[in-house]
This record gives C-alpha cells, sequence and structure tokens, in this order.
C-alpha cells in the first residue's frame, strides 16, 4: 500500500495563511527590515502554524544571509574545546546565529578544507580556534567574510582576536609553584610551529619567569614523545618534590593518571598545575589548579564581533581577557 507523505509548505502557504504576498513572506525570512510589524508577526505566526522551515541551502547559494556561523576547531578530547564549542553555540543561537561546528585534527590541511566549505555554503561569519593555517591564508578568510580568531595571540589585519595573556598567565603559575616550594620547576606540553600560537606564548611565559627566578627551565615536549615514557623520566630523574607546569588541563590530567599508577600524590610528593580551569578541574578528587581564561567569556566576545562585522564594523579589534589562576589541591605548599 502506498503512503502518501504530506508535503512541505511553502513560502505560497504562507502567504496565502498570513494574508500578504509571497515576496512579504521571503522578505521576512530574509530578515529584511522594510516589513511592518503588523506584517512579519502575521508571517511568523503562519510559519509557526504550518511548520515551515525556510530553504536555508538555497537562500545561501542566491548570495543572502544564511544565519549560519562556521565554527573549526580540533579534537573535542580537550573538555576546553568542548566547553568552548558549547559557549559558541549558545551565545550563537542568542544572537540569532545558527552554529555549525566542524571538529577536525591539528592538520593544516584539515582545518583548512573545514573553513573553506563553511565559505562555499555562504555562512555569515566564521571562527577558528587556534587555527594552524599561516596568516596568508586566514587573510583570504578574513577579506570575503567575517572572521574571528580565538586562542591565538597574533593574527593578520583583516581578522578580530579574541584571547588570554598566554605569556603572564604561564608566567604566574611557574611563580605560584615556585613560591609552593616545589622543584625543579618542569614545563610539559608542546610547541606548535604557528606565530602566536598558544603553545609557543606559554613556553616563552616559562621560560621568562624561570629566567628571573635565576633557575634552569627543564622541558619536555608531549608531543613528541609519549605521556608515560616522559612521566617515567621525570620520576627517575627527579624523583619526588618537582612542580609541573602543564600547557593544559587535558595534560595535566593525563599526568596525574600515570603517575597516580606510581604511587605519586599531586599536592604530598609532587606539584602540578594545568591551564584553562575546565570542569573536571575543580571534581571532587581531582582538584587541579588552573588558571582560568574566561571561557564562556571568549565564546561570549567572539560571536560578538562576528556580529559587529556584519553590522559594518571596519577597524580590527584585538581582545585580551584577564586571566585568574585558581588554587586546589594540587600545588599545596610542598612538606620539606
Amino acid at each position: 500500500m502506498r503512503v502518501n507523505k504530506p508535503s512541505r509548505p511553502t513560502q505560497v502557504d504562507v502567504a496565502k495563511m498570513a494574508g500578504v504576498s509571497r515576496q512579504t513572506v521571503s522578505l521576512v525570512v530574509q530578515r529584511d527590515p522594510r516589513v511592518s510589524d503588523i506584517s512579519r508577526a502575521a508571517v511568523e505566526k503562519a510559519m509557526k502554524e504550518l511548520g515551515y522551515r525556510p530553504n536555508l541551502s538555497a537562500q545561501a547559494l542566491a548570495g543572502r544571509r544564511t544565519g549560519f556561523l562556521g565554527i573549526v576547531l580540533s579534537g573535542l578530547e580537550n573538555t576546553f574545546h568542548a566547553e568552548l564549542a558549547e559557549g559558541l553555540r549558545r551565545r550563537g543561537e542568542e544572537r540569532g546565529l545558527i552554529p555549525f561546528v566542524s571538529v577536525v585534527s591539528d592538520s593544516m590541511e584539515e582545518q583548512y578544507a573545514a573553513a573553506q566549505r563553511f565559505t562555499e555554503v555562504n555562512v555569515d561569519g566564521l571562527i577558528l580556534v587556534s587555527p594552524v593555517f599561516p596568516d596568508e591564508t586566514i587573510s583570504e578568510f578574513g577579506s570575503r567574510l567575517p572572521t574571528v580568531l580565538v586562542t591565538r595571540n597574533v593574527g593578520p589585519a583583516e581578522v578580530d582576536l579574541v584571547h588570554s595573556d598566554d605569556r603572564l598567565g604561564a608566567q604566574t603559575v611557574v611563580q605560584h609553584i615556585a613560591a609552593a616550594g616545589y622543584d625543579p620547576l618542569i614545563y610539559l606540553g608542546y610547541e606548535r610551529a604557528v606565530e602566536g600560537d598558544s603553545s609557543s606564548t606559554r613556553i616563552a611565559g616559562y621560560l621568562e619567569a624561570m629566567a628571573a627566578m635565576g633557575r634552569e627551565p627543564a622541558m619536555f615536549d608531549a608531543g613528541e614523545t609519549p605521556l608515560g615514557e616522559l612521566c617515567r623520566e621525570i620520576v627517575g630523574t627527579y624523583g619526588r618534590g618537582f612542580g609541573i607546569s602543564c600547557h593544559n588541563d587535558l595534560i595535566a590530567f593525563q599526568t596525574v593518571g600515570i603517575l597516580n599508577d606510581m604511587g605519586l600524590v599531586p599536592g604530598i610528593d609532587y606539584g602540578i598545575a594545568g591551564y584553562d580551569n575546565t570542569t573536571l578541574a575543580n571534581f571532587p578528587g581531582v582538584s587541579l589548579t588552573s588558571v582560568d581564561q574566561k571561557t564562556g567569556e571568549l565564546a561570549k566576545l567572539a560571536v560578538d564581533l562576528i556580529i559587529e562585522r556584519i553590522e559594518g564594523r571596519s577597524e580590527r579589534k584585538d581582545i585580551t581577557l584577564p586571566f585568574q589562576l585558581v588554587e586546589r589541591r594540587t600545588t599545596v605548599p610542598a612538606v620539606r
């Protein structure tokens, strides 16, 4: 037996119910300000009753505003990225944008392909989280549509920036761990060869803090060597009493787990701090000292900058948010 599926309501159906022309319905869908409040209310009421949904793909191909916001970020296994994505989604919806999130790897090719696909469907704005492709490529996107870089400290003139003060944040962590009595002071992270990337900026902050205290740096690259191997090397070399400043909370969580298996307790046998102050950092049994770079505010500002660009702002903005070191159990003063 053949079942006829109900047809999808069209703009003509909406126009008949609302008592307006089809062109008026089209203008309402495009958010055209020339439509009167009375007509707009009638059209919106009819769309709701009929279950009408605009054909967004057709709008994109026609070159109109789509209400889409493209977001490119790498790896949701990093809780910071997951929380940032949620903040961007929430703020986007508050400002009338539909966020589309593309989760990719750290591959330059993958990140570029994702950003390029967003431009092809005519998103109204593009948010790139710690992009690894060069400034010339970012300039291309910024010259075509409103573009914001999040958690990258420098970028080309065509785009806006929203980030924390990674250099000062890293210095503050090192100073805190040193004041708690841990020695030596180790940096555990990785460095991406991208100008202004948070990885290189936090390393610079660590090195400057160590130099100011007259201490020799001890750096371990988690991007080149498995973390378990690095932890065994650290314990084998320094025993106990060392302090570790990690590039982010994810590395800190993984390090705590590995060292726990080796019989070492954070805040007793060693000190450790992360960066990002993700939700997990304050969980019972974790209590990780971390730098809060205001993830929710980063997301809010990034979307608001996109809206400003859409509405006509042309001058470039570079916003550095204040951070806060949140001290928890993993860096209680060392007992000597």
